[in-house]
């Protein structure tokens, strides 16, 4: 596997306006403009509203009481909620990581990108992101 490098650090929010002003305030930090994608997972479909800025740094909440966003918030407040690692070719790093018994727990595409989502319990509490796209991040060109 190849892993290109942090793709972006996501973190869960309660008020996706309220912190990403903070982030601009405090760091300079600019979002894009507020996306509203639905993933699948095992645990069904998740709907989040989620910023991201072009440093890599995303906001994500959730738009429904029942999602994984919405139970961590529930259970560990605000925080750092995932880490996205870009890989060069998604299909061979999953085939890898499914020799070594590593299952993904959902999927996320449109367009040119795509991302598989890993369960925190295999990666020392962290949940775990793999990307795949061509530069620039599709996010970047999402309001275009």
């Amino acid at each position: 596997m190849n892993v290109i490098g942090v793709d972006r650090v996501i973190i869960a929010v309660e008020d996706i306006d309220a912190i990403a002003g903070q982030f601009q305030e405090l760091l300079g930090i600019s979002f894009g403009d507020l996306l509203e994608p639905t993933t699948t997972t095992e645990s069904g479909s998740q709907d989040v509203a989620n910023v991201i800025s072009p440093s890599g740094s995303e906001l994500v909440t959730p738009r429904d009481d029942d999602s994984e966003v919405s139970r961590f918030l529930n259970n560990n407040g605000p925080g750092l909620y995932a880490v996205s690692l870009r890989v060069d070719n998604l299909d061979a790093a999953v085939e890898e990581l499914s020799q070594k018994g590593v299952e993904p727990v959902g999927e996320y595409e449109t367009n040119d990108f795509s991302e598989v989502f890993y369960h925190p319990r295999r990666f020392g509490g962290a949940f775990v992101i793999l990307a795949e796209y061509e530069a620039p991040h599709p996010a970047e060109t999402a309001s275009v």
